[in-house]
């Protein structure tokens, strides 16, 4: 078994670089002040917190809750990052092949990747539910809540 870090820590790591990315992309609209602005100074403060935590356990002599990373974790690691990665290429293609044909992409693979029994039947649920997902959520996006979407530049008249 391999140790790692300890956990309150690499959370701090995270939640800093997650708050100092939105803050520097919030922009200086009155409208980025209501939310994204307090969520990212909430997110920073509990940042500020768990450090704290760390450095007062590690001045009390306290035995730090170190991750340790065993055989069965290292195949939910490769889990995640193929979904990572999905999900990565789900964000580049987006705004080439339009909102509703990356993201029934997505969907699907993300399925059929996740299906435990890859047989005929289950890998064509894991296309038909995306697909009726992807077309219930156009009535709703479009025709009820009249949300903009990005449109696709690498297929004009898709998306």
């Amino acid at each position: 078994m391999q140790k790692l870090i300890d956990r309150n820590f690499l959370s701090a790591l995270v939640l800093f670089f997650i708050g100092i990315v939105s803050l520097v992309e919030a922009g200086a609209d009155v409208m980025n002040w209501v939310f994204p602005r307090l969520a990212t100074y909430i997110v920073l403060a509990i940042a500020v917190v768990l450090v704290v935590r760390v450095l007062f356990g590690a001045a009390l002599k306290l035995v730090p809750d170190i991750i340790s990373m065993s055989a069965e974790d290292t195949i939910v690691f490769v889990d995640v990052f193929l979904f990572l990665l999905i999900v990565l290429g789900y964000l580049f293609v987006m705004y080439g092949l339009g909102f509703w044909i990356s993201s029934f992409l997505m969907l699907s693979l993300t399925s059929i990747y996740l299906t435990q029994d890859k047989t005929r039947k289950n890998i064509g649920l894991a296309v038909a539910v995306p697909l009726g997902t992807c077309i219930l959520a156009y009535l709703i996006f479009l025709h009820v809540f009249y949300v903009p979407l990005p449109e696709a530049r690498w297929l004009e008249g898709f998306g």
